[in-house]
C-alpha cells in the first residue's frame, strides 16, 4: 500500500468516527429529555394522589386532633383536659356547658367558672390558678357556692324532706379550697415532634366548709349524695374530699373520664364513696355531647345513681406557651 492509499484509507476512517458522534449525540440529548419529562410526569401523578387522599378526610395527616383548615399552631388540643384537672382553658378561650362548669380565662394560667345549668338551685363561682405545666401540672381552686336557692325552691313547690315544713331554711355559704395535681402521658402523632397526652391522671385534696348567716333547727339531711354534704348544707361543719381521676383519649373524636371520691364528714353525718364516669364525643370541632353517670355509696335514703348528659361548645385557639427569659417570646 502506498502512502497516498494510506493517509485516504485514515481520513476517511475519521470522517467515518465524526459522523457516527453527530448522529449519536442528539438521540442522547433526546432521550435525556423524555427521562426529565417523565420524572416531571411522576412528581405531579404522586401530588395529585396525595391530595385526592387528603380531600377524603376531615382532620389533618399532620395532626390527628386538628380539623382539615385548621392551622396546627392554633387550633385547640386540650379536649382531654376536663375541668378537674390541674389545667386551664387557653387565654381568651374556654367551654360552655349546659351541666358541667363554664370555663373562661382571660389570663394566661387563670381559669374562673361558674354552672348555668344548676345557678338556679346550687350557684357557685369558682377561681383555679394553674402554679406549674411541665411534667406534673399543679393548681389550687377556691370556690363559693350555697344550697340556699335550690332549698327554697323545693320549699315552694312543697317538697319538703331535705327541711321539714316547720323548720327554718339555713342561710349558709360554702367555702371550697382544693390542690390538685396532674400528671400528663405523651405520646407521638403522625408528624413527630407534635406530641398529645393520651392519658391523665390527676389527684385532688380539698375541703369544704359551711359558713353560717341563720340557723336551723335540723341536724341532718339523709339522703344519698347530700348526708356527708350536711354540715355545709345546715351551716355546721364542713368535710374532706380526696379524690383520683383518670382522663384517656380513645380517638380524635371521643374522650372518656373515670373518677372516684371519697368524703370524710366524720361520725355525726357519715363518710361516703363516690363515682362517675363520662364520656364526651365530638359532634364538631367547637361541640361536644356528652354523657356518664354519678354514683354514690354512702348512707341515707333515695337513691344512689344519677345519669348526667351534657352538651359543651368549645372556643378560642389553642394556648401558646411562652419562653425566653421575661416571657416576651411565644413558642
Amino acid at each position: 500500500m502506498t502512502t497516498i492509499q494510506y493517509k485516504n484509507d485514515y481520513l476517511n476512517k475519521t470522517l467515518a468516527i465524526i459522523v457516527f458522534m453527530m448522529l449519536l449525540v442528539p438521540v442522547n440529548i433526546d432521550a435525556q429529555r423524555k427521562s426529565g419529562r417523565n420524572k416531571g410526569s411522576s412528581k405531579r401523578e404522586i401530588r395529585k394522589r396525595q391530595e385526592e387522599a387528603n380531600k377524603k378526610s376531615n382532620y389533618n395527616k399532620f395532626n390527628e386532633l386538628v380539623p382539615m383548615g385548621s392551622s396546627a399552631s392554633i387550633a385547640r388540643n386540650d379536649f382531654i383536659w376536663s375541668y378537674e384537672t390541674a389545667n386551664t382553658v387557653p387565654l381568651d378561650g374556654g367551654d360552655i356547658s349546659l351541666i358541667s362548669p363554664t370555663r373562661l380565662s382571660f389570663r394566661r394560667g387563670v381559669e374562673i367558672g361558674t354552672s348555668i345549668g344548676s345557678a338556679a338551685f346550687i350557684p357557685m363561682i369558682y377561681y383555679k390558678r394553674r402554679w406549674t405545666e411541665d411534667k406534673l401540672y399543679i393548681a389550687t381552686r377556691h370556690q363559693l357556692y350555697s344550697f340556699l336557692p335550690g332549698l327554697q325552691i323545693m320549699r315552694n313547690n312543697n317538697y319538703n324532706q331535705f327541711i321539714p315544713e316547720n323548720s327554718a331554711i339555713p342561710e349558709v355559704v360554702a367555702l371550697k379550697n382544693e390542690i390538685i395535681v396532674s400528671k400528663p402521658f405523651l405520646k407521638d402523632l403522625k408528624c413527630g415532634g407534635i406530641k398529645q397526652p393520651y392519658i391523665i391522671l390527676t389527684a385532688g385534696l380539698s375541703y369544704d366548709y359551711g359558713i353560717k348567716i341563720s340557723e336551723t333547727d335540723v341536724k341532718l339531711v339523709n339522703y344519698k349524695f347530700v348526708r356527708s354534704r350536711s354540715g355545709v348544707i345546715l351551716g355546721d361543719g364542713g368535710f374532706f374530699s380526696a379524690r383520683v381521676q383518670g382522663d384517656f383519649y380513645l380517638n380524635q373524636d371521643l374522650f372518656l373520664t373515670v373518677a372516684a371520691r371519697g368524703l370524710f364528714a366524720g361520725k355525726t353525718y357519715g363518710n361516703a364513696f363516690e363515682q362517675n364516669s363520662l364520656v364526651r364525643y365530638k359532634i364538631s370541632p367547637k361541640f361536644a355531647l356528652s354523657g356518664g353517670y354519678w354514683m354514690s355509696f354512702g348512707k341515707g335514703d333515695g337513691t344512689m345513681f344519677l345519669p348526667v348528659v351534657d352538651l359543651t361548645y368549645y372556643f378560642g385557639t389553642r394556648e401558646i406557651r411562652e419562653k425566653g427569659l421575661f416571657g416576651k417570646g411565644r413558642m
